[in-house]
């Protein structure tokens, strides 16, 4: 098998970022936006000593469950993986994928259940976080990444954010470009404008922008005060505008200075019958609808009977502990970002919360802590980043035996990784998929553990 060889393959499966997945003389081949079942003529890009990658170049057969993509820039951005696949489908996927890494890693369970899926599978992002770069004629641009790159694809109308932070984004860029701006130059950390990111509250609509600028001098330019005066002519739900500071050559996005030029501090969000501030840096789910099915999910699973003491780890802005604040008896949040234990202690404040305390540290160190003050809790709930638990964190929440475990998930393979860890004290429900991001791979899950009734004993 070689670089640019032309071969005819049958698609077996779909992978996890929803690539098809053939083989030919024992070797895999990912191929991108192949669907399973299909038959295809393909031309090898890239050959690897355990696999390879093709580019689909003819369709033999279509899959039934190909469909247009909605988005004229689909097959060049890398916002989507999944907009060709019809949306049925994608939802079947997602639940393969993770019965699939369950059993890779041999976890017992009761079941997966269907993936919860979305009535109106677009518009659902309430955050969009736009790169503004220096292509390479030097004109300034704004858009996605490209697959596999950091050229950018500019669109007219990005399908999975909502309409009125998409438009505004535009709005903003555009004045940016009349007073003459430019944009980041990732090779030589040149340029002004590295992003422009927008936040609007699905149910209160209040909008955040947040200019992020490669340069100190840029936060006393007094540019952004004419912008500032445009931009409240253009939406009047602008609640507040900051300028944020990012000189690092990372491809993070937000750099560590914030300053506000107009405004409130935060704006507000509500997830069932609880108000959020929201600020700058503060994590919050980017899909309110399903978040707000995905916390419900997690209430009614973990059946709480109002008496129990539940540490909520990784707390961020205590949007999940919140939630279950009025089914248990006391909460403790763990959350290693000090804003954004910040924000948890404000959210407490904002919805009159008597039995809740966030803390600031990491999980291992507070965990130890609490252990020294015999706070022991009933229930321990974890919504982890993408890497998920680390042993220590495992090792800690066994030690105390909770009764029940919430594990909140957004990485299906780590979620399994580290279910196989707990599943020797604990006995693992069913696990509930939801599908916070539509037309992409990704998906969150929800499993409630219960502690072994002869380890309880």
């Amino acid at each position: 098998m070689n670089k640019n060889e032309y071969l005819d393959l049958e698609i077996i499966d779909n992978g996890l970022s929803f690539e098809g997945i053939a083989k030919k003389d024992g070797k895999v081949i990912f191929v991108p936006e192949a669907i399973i079942g299909e038959k295809v003529l393909s031309k090898i890009i890239k050959v690897n000593k355990d696999y390879a990658i093709a580019r689909v170049e003819n369709i033999y057969n279509e899959s039934k469950y190909r469909v247009e993509p909605i988005c004229d820039v689909f097959k060049r951005c890398g916002g989507c993986s999944s907009q060709h696949i019809e949306y049925n489908m994608q939802l079947l996927l997602k639940n393969k994928m993770v019965e699939n890494v369950l059993k890779k890693q041999k976890v017992n369970y009761k079941r997966v259940e269907n993936v919860i899926g979305m009535g109106m599978p677009y518009y659902y992002r309430n955050k969009v976080q736009y790169p503004v770069r220096v292509d390479k004629s030097n004109n300034t641009v704004m858009g996605f990444y490209s697959k596999r790159s950091h050229d950018i694809v500019k669109n007219n109308c990005c399908f999975i954010q909502n309409r009125v932070i998409d438009m505004l984004s535009k709005s903003i860029f555009d004045l940016l470009l009349t007073e003459g701006f430019t944009g980041y130059n990732e090779e030589k950390s040149t340029g002004d404008i590295r992003h422009i990111l927008v936040r609007r509250g699905y149910h209160t609509g209040d909008i955040m922008i947040v200019i992020i600028v490669n340069n100190s001098t840029l936060l006393k330019d007094n540019r952004f005060c004419k912008i500032v005066k445009k931009l409240l002519k253009v939406n009047n739900n602008i609640k507040g505008i900051f300028l944020n500071l990012n000189e690092s050559n990372t491809n993070e996005i937000l750099g560590n200075k914030t300053i506000k030029i107009y405004g409130d501090d935060y704006i507000t969000e509500t997830i069932g019958d609880y108000k959020y501030y929201i600020s700058p840096k503060s994590f919050f789910q980017v899909n309110t609808i399903q978040a707000e099915i995905l916390y419900t999910t997690l209430k009614d699973n973990l059946n709480l009977k109002g008496d129990e003491v539940l540490f909520d780890l990784y707390s961020g802005v205590g949007s999940i502990g919140i939630f279950l604040s009025d089914k248990v008896k006391e909460i403790y949040g763990i959350e290693i970002e000090e804003q954004a234990v910040k924000m948890a202690n404000l959210n407490i404040k904002l919805n009159n919360i008597k039995n809740a305390e966030y803390i600031a540290g990491s999980v291992e160190d507070k965990i130890k802590e609490f252990k020294e003050r015999n706070i022991k809790p009933d229930v321990i709930v974890v919504d982890p980043p993408r890497k998920g638990l680390d042993l220590k964190s495992i090792e800690y929440i066994i030690n105390f035996k909770p009764k029940k475990i919430g594990y909140v998930s957004c990485n299906p393979a780590t979620l399994a990784r580290d279910l196989k860890l707990l599943e020797r004290e604990y006995d693992i429900g069913s696990i509930i998929p939801v599908d916070m991001f539509p037309n992409t791979s990704h998906v969150e899950c929800v499993s409630v553990l219960k502690l072994k009734e002869s380890i309880e004993k």
